[in-house]
């Protein structure tokens, strides 16, 4: 039969019950705006019953709290995590590509197109008086103005891509950090879980981290139970481990040798595995922030560019995206048309003093190719207006000017293609313009997913004010009830102890 004072005993439980229930309680409620704080809950199961050799045949023996767990879904969090790399990613490019844009927009605002349109307007007002040196100092002075312009705008895309560069180191070394964060988080929770208890707050914390992980570089995540408790947890990037249970790989930056394009910024890195494999960041499979990075920084359409305005393409060996350097081979293109056409009229022109024709357009630096990062007026031109060539022969007359004519009719000139420098230009700048709005529309719409899974998530892990101060009254009234039962209980025994003469 049951012990006479089993009551206590069940009573007790429930004492122990509901106060591991409040204490429960109380954490949700002191965690409720923790970011990535999981609600726990306390699982609560009756107590085996005690068999007796009565016509009732069992006796209930009161309540247990078998253990507290994460009230968490997987895959929400898989969900999750793997917009979160999108977002990432196109977060990433929407902010690199509206710098791109602003700087490009130039072409259709008063900068460039306008110092072009004065260049020709110079032309025109030397055709009227060819001998002028004041005019062809003007003339200078606006293809000066060109070409500063050019040489402004590749630096300043060269200042993208070196900013781009060093946030990879930075998202490299934030990897590196959490990687090893999460090696040392699996250790702590299976030391404890290995005893039984359920590491929560680790397990938050190591979930956090994964979350702040996913949005730099997808990843993939596998954890296997072992026995007793502990649990292999592996995270993998590319397809390849950073995180092996209690190991950790690293990522590493080394320096290029040379330049991959021909107008790269100095000081970009490579990406190694520090246990030398190959990372390859241009496989389509990475994501994340990261992947915006190496896209902005090295994308040229798939393409390498050989030498200033040359690309070429082998596939796969870049960033098939258009990137800085895809923008800077245009630029490049550019420049290398127009100077090419401007120099092969001017080759061939004579100044009225008789000196032979020179390009009009040279490099800063000898022994580089010609590219928006080095174009220059001729610094003898620049020094000596006298040597601008007017004429293919000065022997025709000071008033001759058939090679301003030819300069003149080169605005219109259909040289890129079929097309007008003008056209090229325009082409160039509506090219960025639909990078950079195809970037903000998947932005926008990735966030919009993140908003929606994040609520679903918030829905099942997310700690409810008005739902755990319910709770809190409610268990409040169960240990109420529980010490009413044990106060009931001790009445009980004091009549049949003490005041039945027993």
């Amino acid at each position: 039969m049951a012990s006479t004072f089993s009551g206590l005993t069940i009573a007790y439980t429930g004492l122990q019950t509901y106060q591991a229930a409040t204490n429960t309680t109380a954490h949700n409620i002191s965690n409720v705006k923790t970011d990535g704080y999981s609600r726990q809950k306390l699982d609560i199961t009756a107590a085996d019953a005690l068999r007796v050799y009565s016509s009732y045949g069992c006796v209930g023996q009161g309540v247990q709290a078998n253990s507290i767990e994460r009230v968490r879904n997987e895959y929400y969090d898989e969900k999750y995590r793997n917009n979160a790399s999108r977002l990432g990613e196109y977060e990433m490019k929407d902010n690199y590509m509206t710098q791109i844009e602003d700087y490009l927009n130039e072409f259709k605002l008063e900068g460039f197109t306008t110092e072009y349109d004065n260049f020709f307007k110079a032309l025109e007002e030397l055709q009227k008086n060819p001998s002028d040196d004041t005019l062809k100092n003007q003339v200078i002075s606006y293809g000066t103005s060109i070409a500063e312009y050019f040489n402004t705008l590749s630096k300043n895309l060269q200042g993208i891509q070196q900013n781009a560069n060093q946030e990879i180191q930075n998202k490299v070394t934030e990897i590196n950090t959490i990687a090893q964060n999460i090696a040392s988080l699996n250790k702590q929770i299976n030391i404890i879980e290995v005893h039984g208890t359920k590491a929560n707050d680790l397990r938050d914390e190591r979930d956090k981290l994964l979350d702040d992980l996913s949005s730099i570089v997808n990843i993939e995540v596998s954890e296997k139970e072992i026995g007793n408790g502990a649990t292999t947890f592996d995270v993998k990037i590319n397809g390849q481990y950073i995180v092996d249970t209690y190991n950790y790989n690293t990522l590493e930056l080394t320096a290029k040798e040379d330049r991959q394009h021909a107008s790269d910024a100095d000081g970009m890195y490579d990406i190694t595995w520090s246990n030398g494999f190959t990372f390859n960041e241009y496989l389509t499979s990475l994501g994340g922030e990261l992947r915006a990075l190496i896209d902005i920084r090295d994308g040229c359409n798939d393409g390498i560019e050989t030498s200033a305005g040359n690309v070429e393409y082998y596939g796969q060996v870049t960033a098939n995206y258009k990137g800085i350097p895809h923008y800077q081979a245009q630029l490049n293109r550019f420049v290398n048309t127009f100077v090419d056409a401007i120099n092969s009229v001017f080759k061939k022109g004579e100044s009225t003093n008789g000196d032979a024709g020179m390009d009009f357009f040279t490099v800063k630096y000898e022994g580089s190719d010609l590219s928006a990062t080095n174009i220059q007026v001729n610094e003898e031109y620049v020094n000596h207006p006298s040597k601008f060539p007017t004429t293919y022969d000065a022997s025709q007359g000071i008033s001759n000017a058939d090679l301003v004519d030819e300069m003149i009719a080169l605005k219109d000139d259909k040289m890129f293609d079929g097309g007008t420098a003008s056209y090229f230009l325009q082409s160039l700048v509506s090219e960025v313009s639909i990078d950079a709005e195809k970037a903000r529309t998947f932005n926008t719409n990735f966030k919009n997913i993140s908003n929606t899974v994040k609520n679903q998530r918030l829905s099942v892990m997310g700690t409810d004010e008005d739902e755990e101060a319910m709770d809190l009254m409610k268990f409040q009234s169960a240990y109420n009830l529980c010490g009413q039962v044990m106060s009931v209980l001790n009445q009980m025994y004091n009549k049949l102890i003490n005041e039945m003469g027993i």
